[in-house]
C-alpha cells in the first residue's frame, strides 16, 4: 500500500454543474480499470483520501456501495438532467501528461464515459513542463490528470490541496464551509475531533464532485 491517489480534477470554470460532474464520477468502473488496465494491485478509489492513515476513516462517496448497473443508470439520469438544462458540453477535453500508463488509463475512462453517458471525450497529451503550466491555467481542459502522494501521513496532506487559493487547487474550487472545516481541524486539540472534522470536509469535497478519484496507488 502507498498513501497516494490517482485521479482527474474537474475544471469548475468549464463544468460548473454538480449533476454533470457527479455523473462523470459515478460512470467510472474503477475495478475494471485496476484489474484490466493497470493491474499492479491498485485499490479502486471511491474517496479522495486513501485508506491506511492511522485514526482516520475516509467517508467515500455516498453512492460508493451501489451496484455497478444502478450507478450507471443514475449517472445517465444526472447527465441527462444537466443536458436538459444546457450545462453539459457536447464534447469534453481530457488533459494529461504524456506516458503510456496515463494514456491506457485515459483511453479506458473515455470508453466508459462514452458507453455510460454517450459523451465524446478527446485526450490531449502534453510534455511534462507544458502539462505543469496547463495545471496553473487549465483553459479548455475539462478534465485534468491529477495525482497526489502524501508528504506526511495525515488526511490534511490531501484535503488541504482544495482550500481556496491553494497553489495545487487546479480545479479553482472555493467553498467557505470546506475552508472553515480545514481551519478548525488545524487548531483542534483532540485527535478524534480533528479526524471527524476532516472527514466532514472530505464529505463536502466529494458532494461537490470536484475530483474524480480513480485508484489508490501501490508501490
Amino acid at each position: 500500500p502507498y498513501v497516494s491517489t490517482y485521479a482527474y480534477v474537474l475544471n469548475l470554470r468549464r463544468l460548473p454543474d454538480n449533476d454533470a460532474r457527479m455523473a462523470l464520477a459515478m460512470a467510472v468502473v474503477r475495478r475494471q480499470i485496476t484489474e484490466r488496465v493497470t493491474g499492479a494491485g491498485e485499490v479502486p478509489a471511491l474517496g479522495w483520501v486513501p485508506p491506511g492513515i492511522p485514526g482516520y476513516s475516509p467517508p467515500g462517496f455516498t453512492w460508493a456501495q451501489m451496484p455497478t448497473d444502478k450507478l450507471a443508470r443514475r449517472a445517465r439520469e444526472l447527465w441527462a438532467a444537466a443536458a436538459e438544462r444546457g450545462v453539459t458540453p457536447t464534447r469534453l477535453t481530457m488533459c494529461t501528461d504524456a506516458s503510456a500508463n496515463h494514456r491506457r488509463t485515459a483511453v479506458a475512462l473515455v470508453d466508459q464515459w462514452r458507453r455510460a453517458l454517450g459523451v465524446d471525450v478527446a485526450i490531449v497529451e502534453m510534455e511534462w513542463k507544458v502539462y505543469l503550466a496547463m495545471r496553473e491555467q487549465p483553459g479548455q481542459c475539462d478534465l485534468i490528470r491529477f495525482g497526489w502522494s502524501a508528504d506526511f501521513v495525515d488526511p490534511e496532506a490531501f484535503l488541504g490541496l482544495f482550500t481556496s487559493g491553494h497553489p495545487q487547487n487546479v480545479a479553482g474550487y472555493s467553498n467557505p464551509a470546506y475552508d472553515t472545516l480545514l481551519s478548525t481541524a488545524g487548531v483542534a486539540a483532540n485527535a478524534g475531533q480533528r479526524a471527524a472534522t476532516l472527514a466532514s470536509a472530505e464529505r463536502i469535497l466529494l458532494q461537490d464532485a470536484v475530483v474524480i478519484p480513480i485508484f489508490h496507488r501501490v508501490s
